[in-house]
């Protein structure tokens, strides 16, 4: 089972939103890159100073510490590590093994206001850090080394300053969310030549896609397709036109035909001979209507079906004799109307009748009822429709082996039905044999 391809869209919206992800992480990882010489960052921030400040008290006139438990856990995990404290007054406090070289560095640490030292090859003292901060005996200066430290990566983003990370998240979500908006307006003429094109129909002849708005990648496709929308509707037009040409020519020797078949002495022969012309004159009739109706020549108005089908069953009731059959027509008692094409719908009184006559076999009982809300019945007590053909039928040039018949008959029936927003149905009659339900939208009620 093959999975559905994803929608340029999609794609599209995927990959620049992944892109944009990219982007951002690139950013972060480029600005952790330590600077020159900070191979280390010590892992006391100033967070875990302030704590220390927080905790300082004056006892003697001397600086003590009351460290809390998370500081004297790190304290004694890190055996090297060691801070020196100095308050505005000269007053310190030292704690762990203080390198001398910082207590010679930091003789005046109380005036001290930022520290950040680092040295290349990691020798002591070692990376150190520290600066002024405020606390409950005032203010005060810390700076500490020997404990543990971060790697330069981890200790680099650590420094970097959450606003400015927000503010890059920020922004890719904003840009993940205007991408698809973005993608979905410079795609619309896209979409919209994609609806165009779902929409073709081989009844509306001129149709073409809009190039406007199309991506100048895909504007070479809309043309071609276009290109070939007017040579389809070239050839159709020609298909067209040698239809109407065939039926007109056709019906002249038919017409010669019939007469001088007219003038031969009544018999089998004369009637059979009859029948056949009969059923050329319906076939170059059908070409005609399929002509008809592919020019959109019809016009459709406000019709009486009791009346309409009434003059197709006289138009049609001599073949019915010529041929043995026996034809009635049940009307409905009140007008029946519709919204229709007149000439087309006598094609359907006809054409079906013609149907029952070919395959009801001698004899056959046809009826003819005009029925509300809208609908023509023709029935007859023939052999009928193998369920499994009853959708076939409709198919143009479909017909079995051992009938007569063109096979467009019930084809034109069907597309007339379409053109009027009916439908026709093939079922069994009440008694046996075939029946044929014609069923147009009714009109709305008056005043509606």
């Amino acid at each position: 089972m093959t999975s559905r391809p994803q929608s340029l869209f999609h794609r599209l919206s995927g990959r620049l939103i992944l892109l944009q992800v990219f982007a951002l992480a690139l950013v972060v990882a480029v600005a952790s890159i330590p600077e020159p010489g900070r191979w280390a960052i010590h892992q006391l921030d100033a967070d875990g100073l302030a704590v220390i400040a927080s905790h300082l008290e004056i006892a003697d006139d001397q600086l003590v510490v009351n460290l809390p438990p998370k500081i004297r856990a790190a304290v004694a995990a890190a055996p090297g590590m060691w801070f020196l404290v100095a308050d505005t007054q000269g007053r310190r406090l030292s704690s762990g093994p203080v390198p001398p070289a910082a207590e010679r560095f930091f003789g005046d640490l109380g005036q001290v206001i930022a520290v950040d030292i680092y040295w290349q090859d990691g020798s002591p003292p070692g990376a150190i850090t520290g600066g002024r901060m405020d606390s409950r005996i005032g203010p005060v200066t810390i700076v500490t080394g020997g404990g543990p430290t971060l790697g330069p990566v981890m200790g680099r983003l650590k420094e970097i300053n959450p606003v400015y990370l927000a503010g890059l998240a920020a922004v890719t979500i904003a840009l993940a969310l205007a991408i698809p908006l973005l993608l979905r307006r410079d795609l619309g003429g896209v979409s919209r030549v994609a609806d165009e094109a779902s929409r073709i129909d081989i009844d509306q002849p001129g149709t073409r896609l809009t190039e406007a708005n199309v991506p100048s990648e895909l504007q070479g496709m809309v043309r071609a397709m276009n290109a070939a929308l007017a040579r389809l509707d070239e050839g159709l037009e020609k298909r067209r036109r040698f239809l109407a040409t065939a039926a007109h020519e056709l019906r002249t020797p038919v017409a010669i035909l019939s007469l001088r078949i007219e003038t031969l002495p009544p018999g089998p022969e004369r009637r059979q001979l009859m029948l056949d012309v009969a059923q050329l004159a319906a076939l170059s009739g059908q070409l005609l209507d399929l002509e008809r109706l592919d020019g959109d020549g019809h016009r459709f108005q406000r019709l009486d079906l009791v009346q309409l089908v009434a003059e197709g069953v006289r138009d049609i009731a001599p073949l019915a004799v010529a041929s043995g059959a026996e034809l009635s027509y049940d009307a409905a008692t009140a007008p029946v109307e519709v919204m229709g094409d007149g000439q087309a719908i006598l094609r359907i009184v006809t054409n079906l009748v013609q149907n029952a006559i070919a395959h009801g076999g001698p004899g056959v009982v046809i009826t003819v009822e005009v029925a509300g809300p809208a609908q023509i019945r023709v029935c007859d007590n023939g052999p009928g429709i193998a369920p499994g053909d009853r959708r076939q039928i409709f198919e143009p040039f479909f017909r079995r082996s051992d009938t007569p018949g063109s096979g467009l008959g019930l084809h034109l029936v069907q597309d007339i039905m379409i053109r009027h927003g009916g439908t026709i149905q093939a079922t069994e009659a009440a008694g046996g044999g075939a029946e044929f339900i014609a069923r147009f939208p009714p009109l709305p009620a008056a005043g509606a």
